[in-house]
């Protein structure tokens, strides 16, 4: 048995498709969904989406978000969504590489904080769409 899956950001709807299952990176852990899943209501965090059809799986990295589950359905919303196939390795190590420096480069302050968590929420964007990339 099949589910529809959508999955949907602030530029619009990154992926839509009738799948068998899908495996999500909740905020306690991965989770996988099937037809008849119990209606649920769960947040998300930076990972790897596993979605898997009849004709074998693809991935995807989406950072923060919810996933609203019925029997039928399961609506992914996330700040960003990349497909496998639309990694550009290059350009993503570059801008891990940006981050990294900028990163290294401030000071260990109170005023840097909130600076210092962006920074490492951009890494570790990155580190997911590269580890989906070599999928």
């Amino acid at each position: 048995m099949a589910i529809d899956l959508v999955i949907v950001t602030p530029e619009g709807q990154a992926y839509s498709g009738e799948v068998e299952q899908v495996v999500l990176p909740g905020s306690e852990g991965d989770f996988g969904v099937l037809a008849e899943h119990e209606r649920t209501l769960a947040p998300l965090q930076h990972g790897a989406v596993e979605i898997k059809t009849a004709a074998g799986s693809e991935w995807a990295a989406i950072s923060n978000g919810f996933a609203e589950v019925a029997a039928e359905r399961v609506v992914v919303l996330a700040d960003s969504c990349v497909l496998a196939a639309a990694v550009d390795k290059t350009a993503v190590e570059a801008e891990m590489s940006e981050a990294q420096a900028e990163l290294d480069g401030l000071a260990d302050t109170e005023e840097n904080t909130a600076k210092r968590a962006g920074l490492g929420e951009a890494i570790r964007q990155c580190e997911v769409r590269l580890e989906v990339a070599a999928k």
